[in-house]
């Protein structure tokens, strides 16, 4: 809950002028995450603090900005105020692989790099097929590995080239079907690849120069999947977990040491496009059932200096083709198939990690994506809605939900990725759209008290960085009052006086003194 309190004593106009009030503020951390760097986040576990909305009525539920930008199944990186996507374009008579970037507060383009060409032979998707990758950002630099398995060092502000590097021809690396989806991940200025050759294929190369920092001692090949690596604690060791063809592999980031490993329950097919999820001692995966595979949670143990793993539970349903879930308190939230198939008619699930037990689900999810949002489920379905849930085990509760992306289609406009948010904007796309909505909630303070009379005033209520607030607010907002401080501030009365909203700022007129000698406020939104 976001507070200011102000006190001030009871006073004449006259007296008010010419002897100052007692101001003072007591403000609670937004929770703003400012950067959504890299796929499903700056951890790549789809987890924001940024604190939004939850009442999306009226104008707040308009974009603030809609584009067409066709063909492309990933997702968008948001940073200094620039979102960065992929998209396919024809230059000069040929599909071209394009890495795009927008201005965050406008969706203008602002540059548009051609980074590999366009093929995707495989089907199985539509018209709107394109590159499955999303771009990372660091130290105003974009990273990107395309489906051919180049990567790139670009500048972010303009687009050109710092370095880029071949991996098929620098290590025999093989594209596998449906073309690489997994996302470069960073973290202490190297990037985490698997680059798919025929030894050693877990690398990390330098941020600065593209040149390899290590590579892996692990003695199996440990190929490709379509699934993007992810970083996490376990035990207090830092650790980078990929999901390979043979099993999930764990490696020191700083070095590229093997740490554990842990076969699947099932024999790989065709494509993990998940990525491990990792709750304290628990890392979760899955396949597609269509494709044979299914879902497992292995506990990984870290005794006497040795590492162990025991699988803690097996499932062919619930499972996903590619719709990674997110974690809290040890349960699963995510879009996850129904039975054989994935479909617009994937549900939302929450699954005890601990055991496998389906706790609720709720219907037509679809395969979008879900994230963490300041302790509540903000998940992106299929068909465009955005959809606002609380992140609780004992059933599912809706807060809010809206249309994001309009025109479904099947073919050519469907949500197969997450969202992005930054500074509480959510940023969404679909294979043939991108769309901005500002669902945050900034930061509230009261001005000085104007006195109308010796005992009636007006306060203004306005965002603490300047920012004018939406016309929507007023339902959210609560002004609190009480004479003794001492009072717990949930037991402080509500003021009933009806908040005008105008010129981006929200006024209370009429408040009276009731002949206190003082008085304090809060400002609020539960």
């Amino acid at each position: 809950m976001l507070k200011s309190f102000m006190v001030f004593p009871s006073a004449a106009p006259r007296r008010w002028f010419f002897q100052p009030f007692l101001l003072f503020m007591v403000l609670v951390d937004s929770g703003s995450a400012g950067n959504w760097p890299q796929y499903r986040g700056a951890n790549h576990d789809g987890v924001s603090s940024d604190r939004i909305l939850q009442r999306w009525e009226g104008s707040v539920t308009n974009a603030l900005w809609t584009i067409s930008m066709t063909n492309c199944l990933g997702s968008l990186a948001v940073s200094e105020q620039r979102v960065f996507t992929q998209t396919v374009r024809f230059l000069e008579g040929s599909a071209k692989e394009v890495c795009v970037a927008l201005d965050a507060v406008t969706g203008a383009e602002l540059w548009a790099r051609p980074v590999d060409d366009a093929i995707y032979p495989h089907g199985g998707v539509g018209l709107d097929d394109g590159p499955r990758t999303t771009p990372s950002v660091e130290g105003g630099f974009v990273f990107l590995l395309t489906s051919y398995l180049k990567l790139y060092r670009l500048n972010a502000t303009n687009g050109s080239i710092v370095w880029q590097k071949d991996l098929r021809s620098l290590y025999n690396a093989t594209v596998i079907a449906w073309q690489n989806a997994a996302s470069p991940v960073l973290e202490d200025g190297l990037i985490f690849l698997n680059v798919n050759g025929s030894t050693s294929n877990l690398i990390a190369f330098r941020t600065a120069d593209g040149s390899v920092a290590w590579r892996s001692d692990l003695p199996a090949p440990a190929q490709l999947t379509h699934s993007t690596p992810v970083l996490a604690t376990i035990s207090g060791v830092r650790q980078l977990i990929f999901a390979t063809q043979d099993g999930l592999v764990a490696v020191n980031p700083a070095s590229g040491a093997s740490l554990w490993r842990a076969e699947y329950p099932f024999t790989y097919g065709t494509s993990i496009g998940a990525s491990p999820v990792v709750w304290e001692d628990m890392v979760f995966i899955c396949g597609a059932h269509s494709y044979g595979m299914g879902a497992t949670v292995v506990q990984v143990t870290f005794t006497n200096n040795f590492w162990t793993t025991r699988r803690l539970w097996a499932t062919n349903n619930p499972s996903s083709h590619w719709m990674t879930p997110v974690a809290q308190d040890g349960y699963l939230y995510g879009q996850f198939g129904i039975q054989s198939s994935d479909s617009p008619k994937a549900q939302l699930m929450c699954v005890d990690m601990r055991t496998g037990q389906v706790l609720w689900s709720t219907n037509d999810f679809g395969r979008g994506g879900t994230l963490l949002v300041n302790g509540d489920l903000l998940s992106l379905t299929e068909k465009g809605d955005l959809v606002l849930a609380a992140a609780n085990p004992a059933g599912y509760s809706q807060r809010a939900r809206c249309r994001a992306i309009p025109d479904y289609n099947p073919f050519t406009n469907k949500c197969w990725n997450v969202p992005a948010i930054s500074d509480g904007r959510i940023y969404v796309r679909s294979s043939g759209k991108i769309a901005a909505f500002d669902f945050s909630s900034a930061l509230l303070r009261i001005d000085p008290p104007q006195f109308l009379s010796s005992d009636t005033f007006s306060m203004t209520i306005r965002a603490v960085d300047g920012t004018s607030l939406n016309s929507n607010r007023p339902g959210n907002i609560q002004i609190r009052s009480i004479a003794d401080l001492g009072t717990p501030v949930s037991s402080w009365p509500v003021l009933t006086n009806e908040l005008l909203f105008s010129n981006g700022v929200f006024r209370m007129n009429d408040v009276k003194t009731d002949g206190k000698t003082q008085r304090f406020f809060s400002v609020a939104e539960p």
